[in-house]
């Protein structure tokens, strides 16, 4: 038996769903998911009570885990604003008033539920869905674009979410991927120009840096230029990229809160930008100097 409690709901759903079908009730949709959430608490009990009572007749005694907190949901309806909210099982459901629990929304909404990854459904009308999603990898948020047709140069990102609009054969969806952006920004971009043949000293260099954790993006701007994006979280770690390009710390130049500096690598020209890493030299100036991260004749920060 799953520990987990929205998997045991969400087996239920389904049986529910199937009997339901099968026998020709008079339950809609939105009808089998309450039931389901309501049965829940009873099934994990009488489970409980089988696996505990057959443990008594087998060699190991198994331990029967069970959650601290059931899933009970809790509804509450807003008459002012003429919205219902139900919260199970981590997942919050929200649905106006005024929309049919058979519409498609409503109906796509119950559907992807039963997804681990769901954790908000908004439905403000029949034929428009709010989906809110924490994918754990970027194949998991690639498998709900390929979902709603959406292009991955469609998305945008906010702080630390990703958005995106796509749609079923009736169902208009808004995305919104929490904590997605971060993932998405661990993938390194590269767009070399289209005469550029990546065998040249830049591709060679681009190549390399790609393995590195903490790019965040490479343009190869000639045959032996290249700038790389980084997003250093240490003074050490901006050392480490100082030495690997023999930067000159006379060289280094701020755009807004961005460092960038030029140097060299295997017969290339680079130009790297440390993200954030202006805070470097005003919070750590000292050290800075130290690590040799400024000019000799650097009197203070810039």
């Amino acid at each position: 038996m799953s520990s987990d409690p929205r998997t045991l709901q969400h087996r239920v759903h389904a049986i529910l769903r199937t009997a339901t079908d099968m026998l020709d009730l008079p339950l809609g949709t939105q009808h089998v998911e309450r039931l389901a959430v309501e049965v829940t608490p009873a099934v994990r009990a009488l489970l409980a009570e089988v696996l505990d009572g057959a443990a008594a007749e087998v060699p190991v005694r198994y331990a029967v885990v069970a959650p601290d907190i059931d899933p009970v949901a809790h509804i509450a309806v807003d008459t002012e604003a003429g919205v219902e909210t139900t919260e199970y099982a981590g997942c919050v459901s929200r649905i106006a008033l005024d929309v049919d629990c058979d519409s498609p929304a409503a109906a796509l909404a119950v559907e992807l539920r039963q997804q681990e990854d769901v954790v908000m459904t908004d439905v403000p009308n029949g034929d428009y869905l709010g989906l809110t999603v924490r994918p754990q990898t970027l194949d998991g948020w690639r498998w709900w674009l390929r979902r709603f047709g959406i292009a991955e140069s469609a998305v945008t990102v906010q702080g630390t979410n990703a958005y995106a609009a796509g749609r079923t054969d009736k169902v208009a969806v808004h995305l919104c991927g929490e904590d997605t952006g971060t993932l998405l920004s661990s993938e390194v971009t590269v767009r070399p120009g289209l005469d550029i043949d990546l065998d040249t000293p830049a591709g060679t260099v681009a190549a390399k840096v790609r393995r590195q954790h903490d790019v965040t993006g490479v343009e190869l701007r000639d045959a032996h230029t290249i700038a790389v994006t980084i997003r250093a979280t240490s003074l050490v770690e901006w050392q480490w990229w100082f030495t690997q390009i023999a930067a000159d710390p006379a060289s280094v130049a701020f755009e807004g809160t961005t460092a960038i500096v030029t140097g060299t690598k295997d017969g290339a020209s680079v130009e790297l930008h440390g993200q954030d890493c202006r805070s470097f030299y005003v919070e750590d100036l000292a050290a800075a100097r130290l690590m040799g991260l400024l000019a000799p004749s650097a009197a203070s920060g810039s």
